[in-house]
């Protein structure tokens, strides 16, 4: 019985363990993001322009990864409706395996 207590809090551990590298390799992801982002932005100002210059370019960046965020959105919601097809289609096919075996 106290192997089994182990094992759960090893297994407990061990998820959130890898939840905590999930974690970390999304925020790593996000800020070399970011740097990225700042890199492109170095790239489109100059120094001979106005501040309304910069503030336009930032506006059409700001505008463009907006547009981004709402194409990934309706990309999950697509994603998620395929998921939910799945599995009704195999609820129906489980149901359908139950009723022929019961037939047998």
């Amino acid at each position: 019985m106290n192997n089994v207590f182990e094992i759960v809090n090893q297994a407990r551990r061990k998820n959130k363990l890898k939840r905590e590298l999930q974690d970390n390799e999304k925020k790593v992801r996000d800020n070399t993001k970011r740097v990225e982002l700042l890199d492109n932005l170095l790239d489109y100002i100059k120094p001979q322009m106005s501040p309304d210059e910069i503030v336009l370019i930032i506006k059409n960046m700001k505008a463009d990864y907006e547009d981004r965020v709402d194409d990934h959105i309706i990309n999950s919601a697509e994603i998620s409706k395929a998921r939910r097809d799945i599995s009704r289609r195999i609820r129906t096919l489980t149901e359908e395996d139950k009723q022929s075996q019961g037939k047998k």
